[in-house]
């Protein structure tokens, strides 16, 4: 009766485990590359800043984000946020996603071994689209 019950307590409390933590002894698939993520935003986009004092902290402090590369890129001005200077270099060939996308930030790409896999933006793409993604990817 004793082993039924650790059984039953164990599975009740699986959803806790976090088996997705490197720790956790879990392999999920082989290595992939680590997850980059870049946000782009603007410090006069209240989205932006929305979502910078909302939701980044929550995100900084859970464990996918230990798993993956992060970069902002912040323009002081949402008008100037495609300018040449506030992307670095490698990243600038992005910049036409935004705007193919139809513009607008915040946004936020997905890269893999330096390709995007996934390219958001808008006040709803996070919940929607980005974190399930890097959840599922990191």
């Amino acid at each position: 009766m004793a082993g039924l019950f650790v059984w039953t307590a164990g599975l009740a409390f699986t959803p806790l485990l976090d088996w997705r933590s490197p720790n956790s002894g879990f392999v999920t698939r082989p290595d992939r590359g680590k997850l980059t993520v870049v946000y782009v935003g603007a410090d006069d986009c209240a989205p932006c800043i929305r979502w910078r004092r909302e939701r980044r902290p929550d995100f900084q402090r859970s464990v996918a984000f230990q798993r993956i590369e992060y970069h902002e890129i912040i323009a002081p001005k949402l008008l100037s946020a495609l300018e040449d200077q506030y992307w670095p270099e490698p990243m600038r060939h992005m910049r036409s996603l935004i705007v193919k996308g139809g513009g607008g930030v915040p946004h936020w790409f997905l890269l893999r071994k330096g390709r995007v896999i996934v390219s958001a933006g808008g006040d709803s793409a996070w919940d929607r689209q980005v974190w399930p993604m890097i959840v599922m990817e990191s």
